[in-house]
């Protein structure tokens, strides 16, 4: 898959159910996040609590970066579908197979980005050949799929900023019990 994305997607012929694909990424997104439990984990040897922690942050990561994976590939699918594409279990194994490559040093700045850009090329290449679309059409799809399922991350995340930002310069009024508490005293 790695030398010749073409080949691999073309002569893949197996036939799944829904099962595979999801459990796939199961494995496969627990398989890029145990790297980094592991380092934190040697970091703090001495201290069993932060070992606890790091098997719950790893877990943690597994299971949110399977969620948004899978998320991401049903918006995929979605728009795929626009395009004339049929089968989801299809477009959740154009999305699982690549995600190793895509996601496997991801804590690592830069390398993170080309490793990301590649394994998005995987996707764009599997969506291609499962789905006999062209390229750029595969591409359309991968890449709206990539920001609109993260437009709603954004959307809450720029709320609770903005919440917190247009608040920091405010004063609180004072509330009716606390001027009863200054009358008393």
């Amino acid at each position: 898959m790695l030398r010749d994305p073409g080949t691999f997607f073309a002569e893949y012929d197996e036939t799944h159910g829904i099962g595979y694909p999801i459990a796939f990424m199961l494995a496969s997104y627990f398989a890029v996040v145990v790297p980094l439990g592991l380092l934190i984990a040697v970091v703090s040897i001495t201290n069993p609590t932060e070992i606890a922690a790091a098997v719950g942050i790893t877990l943690g990561f597994g299971i949110l970066f399977w969620v948004t994976g899978i998320v991401e590939a049903l918006v995929a699918h979605g728009l795929a579908y626009l395009f004339g594409a049929r089968g989801l279990t299809k477009t959740l194994e154009a999305y699982a197979f690549p995600v190793v490559v895509r996601y496997c040093l991801w804590w690592i700045p830069l390398v993170n980005l080309g490793l990301g850009l590649y394994g998005l090329y995987l996707q764009i290449k599997g969506l291609a050949a499962f789905h006999d679309l062209s390229t750029g059409k595969a591409a359309i799809v991968a890449l709206l799929a990539s920001v609109l399922y993260l437009l709603p991350v954004f959307v809450v995340l720029a709320a609770v900023i903005a919440a917190f930002v247009l608040d920091l310069g405010s004063q609180p009024a004072p509330q009716s019990a606390m001027l009863a508490l200054e009358v008393v005293a």
